[in-house]
């Protein structure tokens, strides 16, 4: 199985934060114990020409190619995964040393309350039931949606 990757049209994102909170739901993300929200949303102000606009990103791993993140991990916690093409995380081999939050060039990966990785897996377990990710679900716009 062949898991697809979140994509991002940022001309459709109104920066509601829908996504957010969907993948903090679907990850049991406890922010007030100190934990990151996995999907991040922000804004980009521009002003050219004495004009103000607005971008909006959300962001969150990109399951690169090659991942430094997993080159990194000296727990070998970190893998692509050949199945789904994803890289994806083994919770209990994270020995927490931080090498892979070093490596990512997108800074798109923390540590949980337990000092253990957390990252976006392509909600990998809702994928692998014929569901689609929590954050793609819920984006009322379609900004985020499912790609090769």
């Amino acid at each position: 199985m062949s898991a697809k990757t979140i994509r991002f049209d940022q001309s459709k994102c109104t920066a509601c934060c829908a996504c957010a909170m969907a993948c903090m739901d679907e990850k049991d993300t406890d922010v007030e114990q100190g934990e990151r929200a996995i999907r991040q949303v922000y804004t980009e102000e521009r002003c050219r020409d004495g004009q103000v606009s607005f971008r909006f990103h959300s962001d969150s791993c990109l399951h690169c190619r090659v991942p430094a993140c997993a080159a990194a991990c000296t727990a070998g916690c970190l893998y692509k995964d050949a199945e789904s093409g994803l890289v994806l995380y083994d919770t209990a081999a994270c020995d927490g040393c931080g090498q892979c939050l070093n490596a990512c060039r997108m800074g798109a990966i923390s540590l949980n309350r337990h000092g253990k990785i957390q990252k976006c897996d392509g909600c990998i377990k809702r994928q692998r039931a014929g569901k689609i990710p929590a954050c793609v679900r819920v984006c009322p716009t379609g900004a985020l949606y499912l790609g090769e």
